[in-house]
C-alpha cells in the first residue's frame, strides 16, 4: 500500500494535493493513509473489513484516504477504530466535495443500512 502522492493518477493528484492544502489552511493537520493499492492489498482490505468493494479506485490511483492527525495519534492506522463522530470529518468531507470529489462519508446514503458514512477519510475522483 502506498502513501505517496506521486503514485496517484496525474488527473487526480492535483485534487488530492489541493485537498491536503485546504485542510492545512483550515488548520486540520492530516496524515495520508493510502493512495494506491494493488489487487492483493485491496482483497486484504475487504477481508479486514476496511473496504467493501472488490475493485477500489485506489487501485487506479484515483482515491486518497486521509486521517486527521489527532485521530491517527489516538487510534493509529486502523481506520475501523477511528471515531467517525468527530466533526472534523464533516469539515474534511465538505472540502473534498467543494473540489468536486466524491466523499466516503456519504457512502451508503443511497442504501439505508448499508453503512452510512462509514469511510469519512476517503475522497475519490468522480468518473
Amino acid at each position: 500500500m502506498s502513501r505517496l502522492l506521486s503514485d496517484l493518477n496525474g488527473a487526480f493528484r492535483i485534487y488530492a494535493v489541493e485537498l491536503i492544502a485546504l485542510c492545512a489552511q483550515e488548520q486540520i493537520p492530516v496524515m495520508i493513509i493510502c493512495t494506491r493499492r494493488t489487487a492483493e492489498e485491496q482483497a486484504e482490505a475487504v477481508r479486514r473489513g476496511s473496504s467493501r468493494v472488490a475493485h477500489s479506485k485506489h487501485q487506479d490511483g484515483l482515491a486518497i484516504d486521509l486521517c486527521p492527525y489527532e485521530e491517527f495519534s489516538l487510534h493509529g492506522p486502523d481506520k475501523l477504530a477511528w471515531s467517525r463522530s468527530e466533526p472534523v470529518w464533516t469539515r474534511i468531507g465538505a472540502l473534498a466535495e467543494d473540489l468536486g470529489l466524491r466523499w466516503g462519508g456519504r457512502f451508503g446514503e443511497s442504501s439505508p443500512g448499508a453503512g452510512d458514512g462509514w469511510d469519512p477519510g476517503h475522497a475519490e475522483f468522480k468518473t
